[in-house]
């Protein structure tokens, strides 16, 4: 049975939706709810923290609920948020597939974000979208964590929130190398549109939990002002407008690809092996053969036996009998949610971010947003980062591009990330 209903609230709600798609709740052992940050509740080390402040927690709990919804049953839509409206202006329209009208629920011609959603995303990313669905555990790389905003694969600088080309992108092709799917002959495109407003929504919900646990964190208990309604609604246009700014923001390349001719592919190799004055040192990362061996990160085999050696649950304590020196190198290549990296294998033609020259260039000139891939540019022209896609575009049928003996001994560390 299939339940929404929509509510027009004049108060920073524009829409109300209680829905219900895919199975069925009353196959699951209890209600589907969405789970709150650690922080909220728990003292968090190095982060801000509610610990200690119920009043500020109530709080931050019914804005939220207000803003947002209590559960994915019942979307709220903040007014002004940066998703989809349909074609008589109605903004969260393809979150759900019925709407509360004067006459009664009425159902829309689509099947909604969220039921697409819990269908297909679900046991992965979570009902909440922190990265955290059944199947989690048992995939490398873990799923995106969406609650921050941040996403790997953008067109948009390190950092930035995606465009919505990029999630469309993702859903659409999905990840290679990883287990992140291309659902590109199970969803329409008017199907992907809504899964594409359904994961902005769960960012938008995760960022504004964050804003207010920060806010929070700096407030008195006892001050009744603390996460006043000004406040809030400060913070949610501050969510708002990272996302409203993405488009605009798209990184797109000044000049044309150079064509991939033996000079330009030359010069690439001679930039990613720092034989040039920007000394860029790809190779510490990627490997004196691009293999993804760098000696700025664990050792390959160590790599595999921690991620891949057993219990996913039991990965801290392979790490805790790791020596010394390789456990400070391994806590210090974690990503921005605190999994472990590897560089990519350069020679096996498989780009987690698309393979066509663009996707290279953006890797390149801007980085990968949570991860210790460094945007190149400006510290290398364009010219050059066209040469670099070159080469990495010719390495895995040309392996012996880095075979001469001046490319042994690559010892640098990798350069900080900049975003």
């Amino acid at each position: 049975m299939i339940v929404r209903r929509r509510l027009v609230l004049g108060l920073g709600l524009s829409t109300l939706m209680t829905l219900a798609a895919g199975c069925s709740d009353a196959d699951l052992t209890g209600p589907i709810v969405y789970e709150e940050q650690p922080a909220l509740t728990r003292e968090v080390e190095g982060k801000a923290h509610l610990a200690g402040k119920p009043k500020i927690q109530a709080k931050a709990r019914k804005a939220l609920e207000k803003l947002y919804g209590p559960a994915p049953k019942e979307i709220h839509v903040p007014e002004g948020a940066p998703l989809t409206k349909d074609e008589s202006g109605r903004l969260g329209m393809l979150l759900a597939n019925f709407e509360q009208t004067p006459e009664g629920p009425k159902k829309l011609d689509h099947a909604g974000g969220y039921g697409l959603y819990r269908r297909h995303c679900l046991h992965c990313h979570g009902v909440t979208g922190a990265g955290d669905g059944p199947t989690a555990p048992f995939v490398f790389p873990p799923p995106r964590d969406f609650r921050r905003g941040l996403f790997k694969f953008t067109s948009t600088p390190n950092g930035a929130r995606p465009d919505r080309d990029d999630l469309r992108r993702s859903i659409r092709d999905g990840l290679h190398g990883t287990s992140m799917p291309a659902f590109e002959a199970l969803l329409t495109a008017a199907e992907m549109e809504q899964v594409v407003d359904y994961v902005t929504f769960l960012s938008l919900r995760g960022e504004t939990e964050l804003a207010l646990i920060e806010e929070g964190f700096i407030g008195d208990d006892e001050d009744e002002d603390a996460l006043g309604d000004d406040v809030v609604a400060e913070l949610v246009q501050g969510v708002f407008g990272k996302w409203e700014d993405a488009r605009d923001a798209v990184v797109n390349p000044p000049s044309p690809r150079t064509p991939p001719s033996p000079e330009s592919v030359g010069r690439g190799r001679d930039l990613f092996l720092g034989r040039t004055k920007e000394k860029l040192e790809c190779a510490g990362c990627h490997g004196a053969k691009g293999l993804g061996d760098g000696p700025s990160f664990v050792e390959v085999g160590v790599f595999n036996r921690v991620v891949f050696g057993g219990d996913p649950s039991k990965m801290p304590e392979r790490v805790a009998k790791l020596d010394d020196k390789t456990r400070e190198l391994w806590k210090q290549k974690l990503d921005e949610w605190g999994n472990p990296l590897r560089p990519a294998n350069l020679t096996r033609a498989v780009y987690k971010g698309g393979r066509r020259p663009i996707d290279l260039y953006w890797r390149i000139a801007k980085g990968i947003t949570g991860a210790q891939m460094p945007a190149h540019y400006p510290g290398i022209d364009q010219a050059q980062i066209w040469d670099l896609v070159n080469f990495v575009l010719a390495l895995p049928y040309q392996p012996e591009l880095l075979d001469e003996p001046s490319t042994a001994g690559v010892t640098a560390e990798a350069p900080a990330v900049r975003r």
